[in-house]
């Protein structure tokens, strides 16, 4: 994070029009540097990680323009932007390369201690998700429309999860794949929907219900979670805290399918379960927006799914 002072260096032009301003330069300049996860290593020396983090990042500051604010708050964003996108090779050798996972077979479940963050975490998932689906609202009730006009019912469908302790619930998604057990297909709508990850919004009604948090490790389908549980050390050490919609590994790893990849995302959710706090969802919170623009990049690039 103390590659963040680039941002705050570059607000200092701000000065001479209020301190005001340069404050929240230096602020909105930061905050995109978090969303975008531009100073860090894996981005930095990633090209296709790289370029999604540039134009995100454009994008953010651009956004900044039309807000209430003197235009030129956004100067700190373009030019910090500006810096990464020409320096990154530079910047990336003064930027620590942290590992921010735990290896399952090194991982002892006797460390999951109950924390008062787990108590005030339920409050938070509450308020959240209700700030969130008020927010969501409009977009559902869009989807829905567009969903029963172009594929029919059902609109929503359910499947079974593994979440707390081992225990199933059914989990909410809209419908991204054609009727039929045979020969299913993504629908036009879902190729859009499943990169953004817009698929997963009545999640939040999980949320809600108790049955998942806002962050957490995801929860699994029972074929998979059968098959790690068999054959990953201290796998259902994961299941000490509730599921969620986003989380380390969610953010930090991609799509898993095979025993190798579950392995490694495993790792990321054993470093959450042992970590967690507020700042670190805070941190998986602000970083989604990047793993969503990162997914919907590579669906474009593939013509598969998009």
């Amino acid at each position: 994070m103390f590659m963040l002072i680039i941002d705050w260096l570059l607000s200092l032009v701000l000065i001479p029009i209020g301190w005001s301003n340069f404050f929240l330069g230096g602020i909105m300049s930061s905050l995109i540097a978090i969303i975008m996860r531009g100073y860090e290593y894996n981005v930095l020396t990633d090209r296709s990680k790289h370029i999604v983090s540039i134009i995100g990042s454009i994008f953010l500051a651009i956004l900044i323009c039309f807000l209430p604010f003197n235009a030129l708050v956004a100067f700190p964003a373009f030019a910090a932007t500006a810096v990464r996108f020409f320096f990154s090779h530079l910047i990336a050798r003064y930027v620590p390369r942290r590992k921010e996972f735990i290896e399952p077979s090194s991982f002892l479940c006797d460390e999951i201690q109950f924390r008062k963050y787990d108590r005030v975490k339920r409050f938070l998932d509450i308020c959240f998700g209700l700030i969130l689906f008020i927010a969501a609202l409009p977009i559902m009730a869009l989807l829905c429309l567009i969903m029963l006009l172009t594929s029919g019912k059902p609109i929503i469908i359910t499947q079974k999860r593994i979440g707390l302790s081992g225990e199933s619930f059914d989990m909410y998604k809209f419908r991204t794949y054609t009727n039929g057990e045979n020969n299913k297909r993504v629908t036009p709508i879902g190729k859009i929907l499943r990169p953004l990850r817009l698929d997963e919004l009545p999640q939040i009604y999980n949320v809600l219900k108790g049955e998942m948090s806002i962050v957490g490790p995801r929860p699994e389908l029972e074929e998979f979670h059968i098959m790690a549980k068999e054959n990953i050390p201290n796998y259902t050490c994961r299941l000490k805290v509730k599921p969620g919609i986003t989380g380390w590994a969610q953010i930090n790893y991609k799509y898993t399918t095979t025993l190798e990849e579950y392995k490694i995302k495993t790792a990321y959710d054993l470093f959450y379960v042992k970590n967690r706090s507020l700042i670190l969802d805070l941190k998986c919170i602000l970083k989604t927006p990047f793993t969503l623009l990162e997914e919907f990049f590579e669906a474009v690039k593939k013509h598969t799914k998009l």
